[in-house]
Protein backbone atom coordinates (compact mmCIF):
# COMPACT_ATOMS: atom_id res chain seq x y z
CA UNK A 1 0.00 0.00 0.00
CA UNK A 2 1.57 3.22 -0.94
CA UNK A 3 1.71 5.79 1.66
CA UNK A 4 -1.80 7.69 2.27
CA UNK A 5 -1.90 10.90 4.02
CA UNK A 6 -4.32 12.16 6.49
CA UNK A 7 -6.72 14.57 4.49
CA UNK A 8 -9.05 13.59 2.06
CA UNK A 9 -10.04 15.18 -1.32
CA UNK A 10 -13.99 13.98 -1.38
CA UNK A 11 -15.38 15.51 -4.80
CA UNK A 12 -18.58 12.90 -5.08
CA UNK A 13 -20.97 11.43 -2.98
CA UNK A 14 -18.96 11.88 -0.02
CA UNK A 15 -18.56 16.06 -0.78
CA UNK A 16 -21.13 17.21 1.88
CA UNK A 17 -20.11 16.63 6.10
CA UNK A 18 -23.22 14.74 6.65
CA UNK A 19 -22.70 11.94 4.40
CA UNK A 20 -19.18 11.68 5.25
CA UNK A 21 -19.95 12.03 8.68
CA UNK A 22 -21.95 8.79 8.37
CA UNK A 23 -18.79 6.55 6.85
CA UNK A 24 -15.73 8.88 8.79
CA UNK A 25 -17.10 9.72 12.05
CA UNK A 26 -13.65 11.87 12.50
CA UNK A 27 -13.92 13.85 9.63
CA UNK A 28 -12.87 17.73 10.07
CA UNK A 29 -13.83 19.60 7.35
CA UNK A 30 -11.09 22.15 6.50
CA UNK A 31 -12.53 23.74 3.06
CA UNK A 32 -12.83 23.80 -0.57
CA UNK A 33 -9.92 22.68 -3.16
CA UNK A 34 -9.60 21.89 -6.84
CA UNK A 35 -7.96 19.42 -8.23
CA UNK A 36 -6.50 21.10 -11.68
CA UNK A 37 -6.26 18.64 -15.07
CA UNK A 38 -8.77 16.97 -14.47
CA UNK A 39 -12.52 16.33 -15.30
CA UNK A 40 -15.85 15.41 -13.14
CA UNK A 41 -16.93 12.36 -15.30
CA UNK A 42 -20.00 10.27 -13.71
CA UNK A 43 -18.73 7.19 -15.57
CA UNK A 44 -17.07 4.41 -13.29
CA UNK A 45 -19.77 1.73 -12.95
CA UNK A 46 -20.47 -0.08 -9.60
CA UNK A 47 -19.30 -3.65 -8.64
CA UNK A 48 -22.12 -3.93 -6.96
CA UNK A 49 -24.93 -2.39 -8.65
CA UNK A 50 -24.02 -1.22 -11.97
CA UNK A 51 -25.00 2.33 -12.14
CA UNK A 52 -22.48 5.01 -12.49
CA UNK A 53 -20.18 6.61 -9.82
CA UNK A 54 -18.46 9.88 -10.19
CA UNK A 55 -14.44 10.00 -11.16
CA UNK A 56 -12.07 12.31 -11.18
CA UNK A 57 -10.52 11.80 -14.96
CA UNK A 58 -7.38 12.98 -15.75
CA UNK A 59 -7.25 14.71 -18.73
CA UNK A 60 -4.12 16.67 -18.53
CA UNK A 61 -5.88 19.82 -20.03
CA UNK A 62 -5.19 22.80 -18.15
CA UNK A 63 -9.06 24.12 -18.23
CA UNK A 64 -10.56 21.62 -16.47
CA UNK A 65 -10.77 21.27 -12.92
CA UNK A 66 -12.83 19.23 -10.06
CA UNK A 67 -13.73 21.21 -7.26
CA UNK A 68 -14.15 19.20 -3.92
CA UNK A 69 -13.93 19.40 0.12
CA UNK A 70 -10.42 17.89 2.07
CA UNK A 71 -11.52 16.78 4.94
CA UNK A 72 -8.71 15.05 7.74
CA UNK A 73 -9.36 11.94 8.46
CA UNK A 74 -8.04 9.41 11.28
CA UNK A 75 -6.28 6.40 9.99
CA UNK A 76 -9.08 4.35 11.94
CA UNK A 77 -11.44 6.21 9.43
CA UNK A 78 -9.68 4.23 6.22
CA UNK A 79 -11.02 0.60 6.10
CA UNK A 80 -14.83 1.80 6.28
CA UNK A 81 -13.80 4.37 3.82
CA UNK A 82 -11.99 1.76 1.45
CA UNK A 83 -14.70 -0.66 1.89
CA UNK A 84 -17.60 1.64 0.62
CA UNK A 85 -15.47 2.53 -2.40
CA UNK A 86 -14.43 -0.33 -3.45
CA UNK A 87 -10.47 0.71 -3.18
CA UNK A 88 -8.40 -1.99 -5.18
CA UNK A 89 -12.43 -3.24 -7.11
CA UNK A 90 -13.39 -0.28 -9.02
CA UNK A 91 -11.35 2.61 -7.41
CA UNK A 92 -7.53 3.33 -6.93
CA UNK A 93 -5.64 5.54 -4.30
CA UNK A 94 -4.42 8.57 -5.62
CA UNK A 95 -2.20 11.02 -3.97
CA UNK A 96 -1.98 14.68 -4.84
CA UNK A 97 -0.84 18.10 -3.12
CA UNK A 98 -3.28 20.81 -3.28
CA UNK A 99 -3.98 24.21 -1.86
CA UNK A 100 -6.44 24.24 1.06
CA UNK A 101 -6.76 27.68 2.76
CA UNK A 102 -3.40 28.76 1.59
CA UNK A 103 -1.28 26.07 2.45
CA UNK A 104 -0.13 23.22 0.53
CA UNK A 105 -1.54 20.15 1.60
CA UNK A 106 -0.98 16.16 0.47
CA UNK A 107 -4.41 14.72 -0.26
CA UNK A 108 -5.67 11.02 -0.99
CA UNK A 109 -8.33 10.48 -3.31
CA UNK A 110 -10.00 7.87 -5.35
CA UNK A 111 -10.43 7.19 -8.63
CA UNK A 112 -11.73 5.03 -11.36
CA UNK A 113 -9.30 1.80 -12.64
CA UNK A 114 -9.93 1.51 -16.03
CA UNK A 115 -11.52 -1.23 -16.36
CA UNK A 116 -14.84 -0.08 -14.42
CA UNK A 117 -15.34 2.79 -16.70
CA UNK A 118 -18.23 2.86 -18.89
CA UNK A 119 -18.92 6.25 -20.51
CA UNK A 120 -22.66 4.68 -21.14
CA UNK A 121 -23.69 4.45 -17.49
CA UNK A 122 -25.80 6.46 -15.71
CA UNK A 123 -25.79 7.56 -12.20
CA UNK A 124 -29.09 6.97 -9.87
CA UNK A 125 -30.65 9.82 -8.84
CA UNK A 126 -30.20 9.85 -5.45
CA UNK A 127 -26.16 9.32 -6.21
CA UNK A 128 -26.42 12.27 -8.48
CA UNK A 129 -28.08 14.14 -5.93
CA UNK A 130 -25.99 13.73 -2.91
CA UNK A 131 -22.99 15.09 -5.36
CA UNK A 132 -25.26 18.24 -5.72
CA UNK A 133 -25.70 18.94 -2.40
CA UNK A 134 -22.48 18.49 -1.88
CA UNK A 135 -21.59 21.10 -4.49
CA UNK A 136 -24.50 22.98 -2.99
CA UNK A 137 -23.12 23.38 0.44
CA UNK A 138 -19.80 24.22 -0.42
CA UNK A 139 -21.15 27.10 -2.47
CA UNK A 140 -19.29 25.61 -5.58
CA UNK A 141 -19.62 28.04 -8.62
CA UNK A 142 -22.98 27.84 -10.52
CA UNK A 143 -21.49 26.52 -14.03
CA UNK A 144 -20.25 23.75 -11.67
CA UNK A 145 -23.37 23.35 -10.18
CA UNK A 146 -25.77 23.08 -13.34
CA UNK A 147 -23.34 20.81 -14.96
CA UNK A 148 -23.89 18.60 -12.20
CA UNK A 149 -27.68 18.85 -12.77
CA UNK A 150 -27.58 18.32 -16.02
CA UNK A 151 -25.86 14.71 -15.49
CA UNK A 152 -29.08 12.25 -16.60
CA UNK A 153 -30.27 9.97 -13.52
CA UNK A 154 -32.03 6.73 -13.32
CA UNK A 155 -34.32 5.15 -10.72
CA UNK A 156 -33.11 3.07 -8.67
CA UNK A 157 -34.67 -0.43 -8.58
CA UNK A 158 -34.16 -1.27 -5.17
CA UNK A 159 -36.71 1.09 -3.38
CA UNK A 160 -34.54 0.13 0.46
CA UNK A 161 -31.88 1.45 -1.16
CA UNK A 162 -33.28 4.89 -2.45
CA UNK A 163 -35.22 5.50 0.79
CA UNK A 164 -32.03 5.28 2.76
CA UNK A 165 -30.35 7.73 0.70
CA UNK A 166 -33.63 9.88 0.12
CA UNK A 167 -33.46 9.58 4.03
CA UNK A 168 -29.46 11.08 3.42
CA UNK A 169 -30.56 13.72 1.24
CA UNK A 170 -33.55 14.50 3.72
CA UNK A 171 -30.88 15.53 6.70
CA UNK A 172 -28.28 17.22 4.08
CA UNK A 173 -30.81 19.69 3.25
CA UNK A 174 -31.22 20.85 6.63
CA UNK A 175 -27.56 21.05 7.64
Amino acid sequence: MQHRPGYYFAYGSNLHPERLGRRTPSQRLLGPAELPAHDLRFHKRSGVDDSAKADAYFTGDPAHRVLGAVYALTPDDFPALDRVESLGAGYDLKVETLTVAGAALEVFLYVAQEAYIDPVSEPFDWYRDLVLHGALYHGFPEPYVRRIRAIAGTADPDADRAARHDEILRAMATA
